[in-house]
């Protein structure tokens, strides 16, 4: 039994700009700074957290976490793991609006 094979078909009779393709386009390594998202995610979920819950006793119950997790969140000290950043995009509807907005006005 063979196995089904891959072909890459290549044409090189127009380039991108011919063929309509948007001018100006750059990557998101151009667009988001891997740093600077690092060291402004503490604050980025602090406003998220104050936005979205009372107090980091809410934030400690909805996520499950420790009530100094949660203060170490919503004071800014730290940020939440991928797990909880997954958790709160998944379940609110205008997180993704939030975090878009809010890395619109820091860029």
């Amino acid at each position: 039994m063979s196995r089904p094979r891959l072909t890459l078909i290549v044409s090189n009779d127009l380039s991108c700009a011919e063929a309509g393709t948007p001018q100006g386009q750059s990557s998101w390594s151009k667009q988001l700074d891997p740093y600077r998202l690092k060291v402004e995610a503490p604050d980025l979920w602090s406003s998220y957290f104050r936005a979205r819950f009372n107090s980091p006793r809410e934030v400690a119950l909805f996520c499950d976490v420790s009530f100094q997790t949660a203060l170490n969140w919503w004071g800014a000290v730290t940020s939440p793991a991928s797990h909880i950043a997954l958790l709160m995009i998944l379940t609110d509807p205008h997180a993704p609006e939030f975090f878009q907005t809010q890395m619109g006005q820091a860029a």
